[in-house]
């Protein structure tokens, strides 16, 4: 960002997201898995991930080094040790980089588990996994962020959606791409087959987590993307695939064509070349997908310091924004920065629940945002002691009496944020 702005952001966010894919086509590949095979299985694994790559985030990094890890396991398994030298150099950095982690050295585990089972060589997985241990100290904090890793993975997090299980939070076409996934994995592995497939823990590990939890679906569909392929393509349904390819191939090549150029039409109009700060709701996108863009720079204009009682998906914005003349009661670090029980007090005050004004009293708020559709909104406009001092078409602002901020009132869109 320092080095090229806005440009920066999607070129890194882009090289890991086409560097994930790369190494998932040649883990699958270098398991003899056929191209039309790759297509089929990666086109499901893409539905399965796509909520993870709505923006730039910390996973992305994990998911690379999680795919990158899966190359290694193939190359343990054909007796090639020097992907270890890997493992020990990149461990700290994603220690560094996001907790996730902690999903690598669980992969290990399972990995060295099933070498275990099927004894094979294994004494050295286990030597690698205990290394990551004292490894893991390499960090700012270094033993705490082993307890606070623990204290992360094990506490509950019913309020919010992508830790929730599949089956209760998990978006229709998520569902569904589960369902196909699972029978398409019984359809490759029944009969036995399953006993002749490196990997299978890997696999069941990671569609077990991702039915309970949202957050890890995403590993099971890396894992999936590279390691189903190879399976796919040697068995009498793959070779059916293939030979129907070829009879049918100007049919599917004119579906496929079709389905090309529609895609890369609904692509070019969202622009992902530009990084944008959207001030209201995208459509498909999740009502989370907006900025308070609007609120924040009428505080910006108006030069107000002080504290804003602001929701878990908006802090980061606020506290970016207009930080550190402005302090916020809470973001999206959740655990890291905060206890707990925070988030469940926030939602309650938010939601307008019973004892929403005894939550706000327990705080030196100057400031409420909220948008519009939260009912905080209409509680807080016959607030004693408050008053509206901002609304647009997506969000709302009290300001405390004494505040010294000019109220602005409008039903029309703020104009889009801007980066940085």
């Amino acid at each position: 960002m320092q080095a090229f702005g806005s440009a920066g952001i999607l070129l890194a966010k882009f090289a890991l997201i086409f560097g994930l894919g790369s190494v998932c086509w040649c883990v699958a590949r270098q398991r003899g898995a056929s191209v039309l095979a790759v297509g089929i299985v990666c086109g499901l694994a893409i539905v399965l991930a796509d909520y993870s790559f709505a923006t730039i985030r910390a996973q992305m990094y994990s998911y690379l080094l999680t795919v990158l890890l899966l190359w290694g396991f193939d190359r343990d398994r054909a007796g090639d040790r020097r992907w270890l030298i890997g493992l020990l150099l990149l461990f700290p950095l994603w220690v560094n980089l996001h907790g996730g982690c902690l999903v690598g050295a669980g992969l290990l585990g399972a990995h060295w588990i099933e070498q275990l089972v099927r004894r094979r060589p294994h004494r050295h997985l286990l030597a690698a996994g205990l290394s990551l241990i004292p490894l893991a100290l390499l960090n700012p904090w270094g033993w705490h962020y082993h307890e606070y890793l623990a204290r992360a993975i094990t506490m509950k997090r019913p309020s919010i959606a992508e830790w929730a299980p599949l089956w209760a939070e998990g978006e229709l076409h998520h569902l569904l791409a589960f369902g196909v996934s699972v029978l398409l994995a019984w359809l490759v592995l029944r009969d036995g087959r399953w006993r002749k497939f490196p990997g299978i823990l890997l696999l069941v590990a990671t569609g077990l987590a991702g039915v309970k939890s949202n957050r890890f679906l995403a590993f099971y569909a890396i894992v999936y993307a590279c390691y189903l392929p190879g399976m796919l393509s040697r068995i009498e349904l793959g070779k059916d695939l293939w030979r129907w390819w070829w009879k049918y191939q100007k049919g599917f090549a004119a579906t496929f064509a079709v389905a090309t150029v529609l895609l890369f039409a609904k692509a070019i109009a969202s622009e992902p070349w530009r990084l944008r700060v959207p001030s209201r709701s995208i459509i498909g996108a999740g009502e989370h997908v907006l900025y308070p863009v609007g609120a924040v720079n009428h505080l910006a204009e108006h030069h107000f310091k002080g504290n804003v009682f602001v929701p878990y998906d908006w802090g980061s914005y606020v506290m970016w924004k207009l930080g550190p003349d402005v302090q916020i009661s809470f973001d999206s670090r959740y655990e890291v920065a905060y206890p707990a029980w925070r988030l469940e007090e926030d939602i309650d005050f938010f939601d307008a629940q019973k004892n929403w004004q005894s939550i706000l009293n327990n705080y030196p708020a100057d400031v409420v945002l909220a948008p519009n559709r939260m009912r905080i909104v209409d509680a807080m406009t016959s607030a004693e002691g408050w008053r509206r001092a901002y609304r647009d078409s997506q969000f709302t602002m009290f300001a405390r009496d004494g505040v010294d901020l000019p109220t602005f009132e409008t039903d029309a869109d703020p104009p889009d944020g801007v980066f940085p």
